[in-house]
Parts: structure tokens; sequence; C-alpha cells
């Protein structure tokens, strides 16, 4: 290279120039294109937090407020890009559980006034009860046939339990595959033990153990406690319901 070649080059560290007019046009264009960034997450982020406050209160009021959330929102463009500093929100069906496929109705009044519709797809994942084996129809739910299973609710709606403990001693109505989710819509109340029906008594004391015959006087499901009379004698005891027709008492 000639040192006239060299002298047509910029000096080592030199600061490069743009030409004036590629500098105004840079300038213009970052300018406009952070301004509908901005203008596009106004009303997505109003929107959004609508949604996640409805969403946490419903979580709260069920028990499940810890539970991982999904948001999906999806806009048209004359709303996404609309910069309302205040924008009136009203989801339809609102007695409904904020979950799945959700219909919101948005409205500015400042300072452009419009009106638009926003479709927001929501999942939350939350530990729920499922059967740890096949349940046929006519079993009676013990702890070892239930279990917890982190899973979206938004299909299910109201048909889901959080807690197996409250599902104890009901009975199955229908066929329950493993590792589906039970709720109380295939389940329903099962007394084991009836009023006035004969019951055999496991009857406990110090050191022995005797199975008597009594009679309930009270209903009971697996695990509750019922009164039961003594017919030879009329004591009536407190026992606690273990199986059909079949109850349990310590010697008092």
């Amino acid at each position: 290279m000639t040192y006239k070649e060299k002298s047509l080059l910029p000096p080592k560290n030199a600061e490069v120039q743009f030409p004036h007019w590629k500098t105004l046009s840079f300038l213009f264009l970052m300018l406009g294109y952070g301004q509908d960034l901005h203008a596009k997450s106004v009303v997505e982020s109003q929107l959004r937090q609508h949604v996640e406050n409805d969403l946490s209160r419903y979580l709260m009021h069920i028990g499940a407020k810890g539970a991982q959330q999904e948001i999906e929102i999806n806009l048209p463009n004359n709303v996404k890009n609309s910069a309302c500093t205040h924008v009136d929100i009203h989801r339809r069906q609102e007695t409904e559980p904020p979950l799945g496929r959700l219909s919101y109705s948005l409205s500015c009044q400042l300072p452009e006034k419009w009106q638009g519709r926003a479709i927001v797809h929501v999942k939350a994942y939350a530990p729920i009860v499922v059967a740890t084996r096949m349940l046929e129809r006519g079993e009676v739910l013990t702890e070892d046939m239930l279990t917890l299973q982190n899973m979206d609710i938004s299909p299910l709606r109201h048909n889901f339990e959080l807690s197996p403990d409250t599902l104890y001693g009901l009975t199955v109505k229908r066929r329950i595959s493993k590792a589906n989710v039970v709720s109380r819509h295939v389940l329903e109340t099962a007394y084991l033990v009836t009023k006035g029906s004969p019951v055999s008594l496991q009857y406990q004391g110090d050191g022995f153990s005797i199975v008597i015959s009594a009679t309930a006087l009270n209903d009971g499901k697996l695990g509750e406690r019922i009164n039961v009379q003594n017919p030879s004698s009329g004591k009536v005891l407190e026992a606690i319901v273990t199986s059909k027709n079949s109850a349990q008492t310590t010697h008092k």
C-alpha cells in the first residue's frame, strides 16, 4: 500500500461519522420504533394485570394460591397499537372460573375513543387428586387409592379436588382409570352402617379383643364415629366405622 493510499484511511481509533441525512433518519427511526413499542405495551399491560388479578382471586378462593400460571393475550392491531391510558375491561361469563379461552370486551374514551375485543388463553397448574390405580364402581375410597398430581386445571372447571382427605369414605359411582382425576361428580356418599341395622362390633380392652353384635343408632361412613347399643345390656357405646356393617370401639 502506497503512502497516498494510506492517507485516505481514517486515523486509527477515529470515530466514524454518519452523513448528516443518515444520522437524522436513524434517529427518527429509533424514536418512532420506541414509541411504537410503548404504544403496543399499554393496552396489553392493563389487560394482563386485570387477568392476573382475576385469576389470583379465584385461585385463592379455591385454595390453590401458589398455582403456576400461563397467560396468552391476543389483541387486534388497532387495539394493540393504542396508547389508551385507561381501558375499561369486562369479561363475558364473569361467574365462570377465569380459565381456558376467555373473551374480554375493551373500550377507551381518552385520548381516543374505541371499542374492541380480546381473546385470552389462561392455564393454571396445581396439585389435584388422581387415582393411584383403577377404581371400580362401588369401591369405598381409602388413603391408598388417591394421590396428588400437578395438572392444568383449566379444562376441568369445577370438577377437581385439591385434597384427598375430604373424599375418604365416599363410594365410586363409575370406573375411574389410574392417574385420572377424581372429583365429587363421580362419587357418592355411602353409609357403610345405617341406623337400626345390626353391626359387628369389635370390642377391645386391656389385653383382649372380642366381637359382639350391636345395633347402630346412627348412619355412618368409613372412619366416622357413631353410637351403637349392646342389645343385651342396653349400654350405648361410641364406635368408629371400619367397613360394611362393622365398627370398632375400646373398653371403657
